[in-house]
């Protein structure tokens, strides 16, 4: 038994290193790329033989507004999502009311729904209310995409709350507002970390919503920047990486600094349901 399960120990770390490794060497050819030049750019090279710095530095000065742009939008829809996600989600984990099912059978239903769908027709009503290439409507649209998903992921984390909590509140004479920001967001940072993370991530990758909404180079995130990049005659790929590998570093910083409450949450059933 002692030998299965020191086989099974070393099999999972194994598989574990090798997702490691093909995760990474899409970064890694990325880094070697945005340190060559860009004349030296067709030769192939498993190791860097280059480490062209100025190519960052001419990427950080392009991308620099995209950026702050693409941070503002995750942060705002984060917030306003997650301001939004957990008084419903609690509801719908706690209370028994006519619909319950029906409310919670259709946020499964748009989950699997492809938000391009909509988009055309979102377009058309934003197009006729004049309310395009607006950043408060971007925020708004980003929240309505995530808001099923989050309120979803931290339904099923309140669900695994003890019920105790809430009963005991109740007897000592705490309304619903009183339960909800006294006792249970104390004890749910975890699952509300993970829903967060989860819009803050997504709202910051996401290319196809601005590319229909937004027709102000200003106003681009990262994504569309980058995209923009792409030339008909010339394609500056060692900038086009660079650009990327610097856009990377905010996600993975996140992800780095809340780590601790996206493994607490998830374990803790923060992705159930």
């Amino acid at each position: 038994m002692q030998k299965v399960s020191t086989q099974f120990k070393i099999f999972r770390l194994v598989l574990c290193k090798v997702f490691c490794i093909f995760a990474l060497v899409p970064v890694y050819a990325a880094l070697i790329v945005a340190l060559t030049p860009y004349a030296n750019m067709l030769e192939a090279q498993l190791i860097p033989h280059y480490f062209e710095l100025s190519n960052f530095v001419e990427a950080f000065s392009s991308i620099f507004v995209n950026v702050f742009n693409s941070f503002f939008y995750a942060a705002c829809a984060t917030i306003l999502t997650t301001l939004v996600a957990v008084p419903a989600a609690y509801v719908l984990a706690k209370y028994r009311f006519r619909g319950r099912q029906t409310v919670t059978f259709a946020l499964m239903i748009t989950q699997m729904m492809a938000g391009i769908v909509v988009l055309p027709t979102l377009y058309k009503m934003l197009n006729t209310l004049g309310l395009l290439n607006s950043r408060v409507v971007l925020v708004f649209v980003y929240t309505a995409f995530n808001l099923a998903l989050v309120v979803t992921i931290l339904k099923g984390y309140f669900e695994t709350l003890p019920v105790g909590l809430d009963e005991a509140a109740a007897i000592d004479g705490c309304n619903y507002l009183d339960i909800l920001v006294r006792i249970i967001l104390p004890v749910s940072g975890p699952g509300i970390a993970v829903g967060a993370i989860f819009v803050f991530v997504n709202t910051y990758n996401e290319f196809v919503i601005p590319l229909f909404l937004l027709s102000n180079a200003q106003h681009y995130p990262l994504t569309l920047k980058i995209y923009s990049m792409l030339s008909d005659t010339t394609i500056r790929w060692h900038i086009m990486a660079s650009a990327s590998l610097i856009g990377i570093i905010p996600p993975v910083a996140l992800f780095t600094f809340f780590q601790k409450y996206i493994i607490q949450g998830v374990t803790s059933g923060a992705v159930k349901g």
